[in-house]
């Protein structure tokens, strides 16, 4: 029997599969890895895994960063199955088997500045067609956009959208007119459509989230729906071009891999692109897990 974990920086899940890879039972815990008691991630694996009596282990995510376990160095983009099989490290555990676990994928953008991502690989391949381009976005703190092609990743770049609202709605002068977080349609479709002309005065027109209000034009329960859509609408506008650009090709679908709440905004976004959007299966992350574990003869 095989356990699969996707072990982030903020919460840990974990899946028990059969050999014919079917989910037997799952757990999940709030112990991602910045919240492992005194750093012993050895004994929240052993909480998590002994009920299951596992014979072999993988995981994917933070786990294997500088602050995880133990650092799994990244596989270069373009990364396939193989690529990441090839990276696995293993740590031995009080359970008596090892765990592996799964590589980040890093690139390095044409003007020299690198990108990472570390667990959205997984996702991505779970998904990704064996033939022919799918292009990604993963919604969240730092949002990635990756596009696989032919069953590896081929490119992905980072956008620290999420991390961007939270900082301006609680740290600036943004956030001083805002009431609560409820989500507000016009307000938000209103702000996609700034954010997406803003171009590369998104700098300038984030103060539009202060100047509507203070014109009456933007109630203070909106305004966090106005900021949320501005700056995805520029994430979106600014990944269409910078895709285009990177691969000649201009995406017309984008998949989205994520929550229920953050999906429906970004496929929202999308289709305001003019793009049609499509939102992925919920069980990427432990389908990979389990190609990956069979690639690396773990089953």
């Amino acid at each position: 029997m095989l356990v699969a974990l996707d072990w982030g920086t903020s919460s840990l899940r974990a899946w028990l599969l059969d050999a014919d890879g079917a989910v037997r039972d799952e757990a999940a815990a709030p112990l991602g890895i910045l919240k492992v008691p005194g750093g012993d991630f050895d004994a929240v694996f052993r909480q998590i895994a002994e009920k299951w009596h596992p014979t072999a282990a993988i995981a994917c995510g933070m786990i294997g960063s500088r602050q995880g376990w133990a650092e799994a160095p990244y596989a270069n983009c373009p990364a396939d199955a193989a690529a990441l099989v090839a990276g696995l490290i293993e740590i031995p555990t009080s359970l008596g088997i090892s765990l592996r676990i799964v590589p980040g994928v890093s690139r390095i953008d044409a003007d020299g500045i690198p990108d990472v991502m570390r667990g959205e690989e997984v996702q991505i391949l779970g998904d990704a067609p064996a033939t022919g381009r799918r292009l990604y976005v993963l919604p969240g703190t730092h949002s990635k956009w990756a596009l696989a092609e032919d069953g590896r990743i081929a490119w992905f770049a980072t956008s620290m959208t999420g991390e961007a609202f939270a900082v301006l709605a609680e740290h600036s002068i943004l956030g001083r007119l805002m009431d609560g977080r409820a989500y507000d349609q016009p307000a938000f479709r209103r702000g996609l459509a700034v954010g997406a002309s803003a171009g590369g005065g998104l700098l300038r027109r984030l103060f539009s989230a202060r100047t509507l209000g203070l014109f009456g034009e933007l109630e203070p329960k909106a305004a966090g729906s106005y900021l949320s859509g501005l700056l995805i609408g520029a994430e979106v506008a600014d990944a269409r071009a910078t895709v285009a650009a990177a691969t000649g090709a201009a995406p017309d679908e984008v998949t989205i891999v994520g929550g229920a709440e953050l999906s429906a905004r970004y496929a929202e976004a999308i289709e305001a692109a003019g793009l049609r959007s499509r939102i992925a299966p919920a069980d990427t992350t432990v389908k990979a897990l389990w190609r990956l574990a069979k690639h690396a003869e773990l089953v």
